[in-house]
């Protein structure tokens, strides 16, 4: 049986949350959790603090995107909490790592508190993360045109986003694919979530990511854009492709039988 996780992760249900309401679990100081949670935070500071919630609104790190940053707020006091990186634990506790804003005493548990995260970040990321699947679509039509490959994995972080394919592809079809993705962006596609069972994700999403395993809660998180297929995905996303701005195929990649696409968006 699956550990529950500890800060129901709202964003999953709907993304358009971006303020919540919700009560403190715990509030750690960086020091006092393992080792091994530690490692999941690379840029921490000694004076940063770890806290969990009841629920979340907070993306954490995964999946190809980044983490959602932002504050959190005392209802009853005006002691602030600056959220700059959110993590998931490998037994399924979404920790918020920060610091105070001023040198006073923590949150303690049972604590109200409001978060707010920020939404032009939030956007940006949902953004690229829907442009990879786009780019990864654009493809999966092209087959004829570029050849019989499949998409194995992505990276939707600005400045190093891409999506890989086992098979070549070669970069003479650069243009088509860029051609495709845009009309794909143009056409604005409804971006919808919804969870299927382990036999219609199997069958109807265009890829399973590598390591794909089914959740022990049975349903499958899809993301799914309309008339152009689905992915199994714990992102967030816009509700429409048009949302995502412009998409641009900055290169095509080759090497020991994969082929990587790199991308970027635009606000055109």
């Amino acid at each position: 049986m699956a550990t529950p996780i500890l800060g129901r992760p709202l964003y999953q249900r709907d993304a358009s949350i971006h303020r919540l309401m919700t009560k403190i679990i715990s509030c750690q100081s960086i020091q006092s959790i393992t080792e091994a949670e530690r490692s999941l935070f690379k840029s921490s500071d000694d004076t940063d603090h770890v806290i969990t919630t009841e629920e979340t609104i907070f993306h954490p790190q995964g999946g190809g995107q980044p983490s959602d940053i932002g504050q959190m707020k005392s209802e009853q006091t005006d002691l602030l909490f600056n959220v700059k990186l959110v993590r998931k634990t490998p037994e399924n506790q979404i920790y918020h790592l920060g610091s105070f804003a001023d040198a006073t005493t923590p949150f303690q548990k049972g604590d109200s508190i409001v978060q707010n995260i920020d939404t032009v970040q939030r956007n940006y990321h949902s953004r690229y993360h829907t442009a990879g699947h786009i780019l990864g679509l654009a493809v999966k039509q092209l087959r004829p045109q570029v050849g019989e490959v499949s998409e194995i994995k992505a990276n939707h972080a600005p400045g190093m986003a891409f999506v890989e394919f086992r098979g070549l592809i070669g970069g003479e079809h650069k243009g088509i694919i860029q051609e495709r993705a845009t009309e794909l962006v143009k056409r604005n596609l409804a971006v919808t979530v919804d969870w299927w069972n382990e036999e219609k994700a199997k069958s109807h999403c265009v890829a399973l990511p590598e390591g794909f395993s089914v959740p022990d809660e049975g349903d499958i998180r899809v993301v799914d854009v309309e008339g152009a297929g689905a992915y199994p995905c714990g992102g967030t996303h816009l509700p429409g492709t048009c949302d995502i701005g412009g998409i641009v195929v900055r290169r095509i990649s080759r090497q020991k039988g994969v082929t990587k696409i790199s991308y970027e968006i635009t606000d055109v």
